[in-house]
Order: structure tokens, then C-alpha cells, then sequence
């Protein structure tokens, strides 16, 4: 993804270029032909999916182009914080500076909860670069390829997968904390419904 500012004309003629049915909206499949990572490869489904939840106000499963100025606008905010906390300009956020951009969220989580989110959420799909790399250890999950490096870094569209549940799973937690003493009670009911709506 381009760091550089779009005017709305450039984004119209690109959403129109994205369109590739001339439907008027873009779906899953065509979203995740222009969001790319640093390194060419493009967002993971999953990924996808959620920013088409976040925009897609009328659940149709596409985004017409007001919804699509919204999300890329997303994206550039989200590009802008990913490249201020990726100190060594390596195209990755490991755990050191996913801790200070959580802690610059008011978020404080520690190192071994962050760690599982970066092995939760460092998941590439198959590339050629991937698949070739014989220093990589590689485990074929429903086509999706999970890198297993020693150190613990995530790419760009992982990093807003990741930012977006924790900041969703702490806004529902807060609101079940009345006493904001980071304890909350719920019962089963409750509890079921955190898992179906984050899942």
C-alpha cells in the first residue's frame, strides 16, 4: 500500500479500476487485490474480511465507494501508526515496539499476552518468497501458510487484525468492568456472546 495521500478524485478513478464487474461496489475478493503489504504480498483473508465488516454499513457483503473512502482513510491512519512504531524500518513490528504502540493505546498488556496475539495473528497466505525460503519452518493451515520464526514480528495487515480485536475485545471488556478495577463479571449468556460477535 502507497504511503503517500490519495485526493478523492485519484480514489474515485481507483475504486473504479478496483470494480472490475462495474457493480458499482467492491467485494472481498477485489479488496484484497490492492491491499498490500510492504512486501507485495496481499492482506490475508481474514484480515479482508474484517475491514469489510467495519464498512460494509449495509451487510451486503461489499462496499460501495462511500464506505471505501472510509476504510482507506482507515488504512492510511493505520499505515501512519504502523510505520512511527516500526523503529528499524524492517517492514514488521516485533514484540519491543508492538508493547510501545500498545502502551501509546492505553493498553497495557504484557509481553507473554502479546506474544500470543503475534502468534495468533502471523499468518501469510502462500507466496513464492514463502515457499521457497528453506531457513522458514512452514505449516499448511486451509491454505494458509503460518510462519514460524524465532523472533516475533507481524506484517502490516496483521498488525491491524491484531490492533483492531484488542481494541474491540477492550472496549467489551470495559463496559462489563463497572467498577474499571480490571475485574468483570458475566455469566454464561455473556460470555457466549463475547465469543460470537469476535469471533
Amino acid at each position: 500500500m502507497n504511503s503517500r495521500k490519495f485526493s478523492d478524485q485519484e480514489l474515485r478513478t481507483f475504486f473504479s479500476h478496483i470494480d472490475l464487474d462495474n457493480s458499482g461496489t467492491i467485494n472481498a475478493i477485489e479488496l484484497q487485490r490492492v491491499l498490500l503489504n510492504g512486501d507485495w504480498t496481499p492482506f490475508n483473508t481474514d484480515t479482508i474480511q474484517l475491514l469489510l465488516n467495519l464498512f460494509d454499513t449495509n451487510r451486503n457483503g461489499t462496499i460501495h465507494y462511500e464506505e471505501f473512502l472510509g476504510l482507506w482513510r482507515y488504512i492510511e491512519d493505520w499505515k501512519r501508526i504502523f510505520v512511527a512504531f516500526d523503529k528499524d524500518n524492517s517492514g514488521n513490528i516485533d514484540i519491543n515496539e508492538l508493547s510501545l504502540a500498545m502502551n501509546n493505546f492505553g493498553l497495557n498488556i504484557s509481553e507473554e499476552m502479546l506474544s500470543r496475539f503475534v502468534k495468533r495473528y502471523k499468518i501469510k497466505y502462500s507466496t513464492l518468497n514463502t515457499l521457497n525460503n528453506e531457513h522458514q519452518k512452514k505449516v499448511i493451515v486451509n491454505q494458509k501458510v503460518v510462519i514460524n520464526q524465532g523472533n516475533l514480528t507481524v506484517n502490516f495487515d496483521s498488525f491491524v487484525q491484531l490492533c483492531v480485536t484488542v481494541k474491540s475485545l477492550t472496549e467489551a471488556f470495559r463496559v462489563l468492568d463497572g467498577n474499571h478495577d480490571g475485574w468483570a463479571k458475566l455469566n454464561y449468556e455473556q460470555f457466549m456472546e463475547l465469543i460470537v460477535k469476535y469471533k
